[in-house]
């Protein structure tokens, strides 16, 4: 029984050993500001203002990456939007659905809550959104648009190395159309949500895979 006891103790500690090494080393916890209305607004349905995620400290990331990226507009501060258009791309924002190289990304799925109500501080009004879900891989994201005001289209293909970056909520943003494609080394991935602002007790904000 003390073998078996000290075996287990053995793990415990190699385990909190490892983890502790990941946080400090590849992984980030970073709780999303609340001061910021323009930002707060950008990053749902994904995210929301006061989460507290997991960054991967790690330079890689992929298209469809959900990143935090230095702000260009404000600097010490961050922007979260997703990789969307990688360098030679050739991407469209057409009532704020997105075509790579001439290719919708729509997705068979839908989103759990289809309509949402929100603030638009950029506009200082009152707008509906609808929620749509869009597939790159093998994996879906959720993403707001307006149906009955879309803003008008874009069309770039990014180059030199850098990255068109577009937020969740197409409608209301802060992303590459408002400062442009921008370098991504100083990017990183937010990879988990560990709990939402109202705490650990919020079961939906809870533990949940951003990708």
């Amino acid at each position: 029984m003390k073998t078996v006891l000290s075996f287990v103790a053995w793990v415990a500690v190699l385990v909190g050993v490892s983890l502790f090494v990941v946080e400090r080393v590849w992984l980030e916890a970073w709780k999303i500001p609340t001061d910021d209305p323009m930002l707060a607004a950008s990053i749902e349905p994904q995210l929301s203002a006061g989460d507290v995620v997991l960054v991967w400290r790690g330079p890689t990331f992929a298209r469809g990456n959900l990143l935090r990226c230095p702000d260009p507009q404000a600097p010490g501060r961050y922007v979260v939007a997703r990789a969307i258009a990688a360098p030679g791309d050739n991407l469209l924002i057409d009532r704020e659905g997105i075509s790579l190289d001439g290719h919708p990304t729509p997705s068979p799925h839908g989103c759990e809550q289809h309509d949402y109500a929100m603030f638009d501080p950029g506009r200082n009004e009152d707008t509906n959104l609808t929620c749509i879900t869009q597939e790159y891989g093998d994996r879906d994201f959720s993403a707001l648009v307006s149906a009955d005001h879309p803003e008008a289209a874009t069309k770039i293909r990014p180059e030199g190395g850098q990255w068109f970056l577009v937020s969740d909520n197409r409608h209301i943003h802060v992303d590459s159309r408002d400062f442009g494609p921008i370098d991504g080394a100083g990017c990183r991935h937010i990879v988990f949500r560990l709990y939402g602002g109202d705490g650990f007790g919020d079961v939906k904000k809870r533990l949940s895979l951003v990708w």
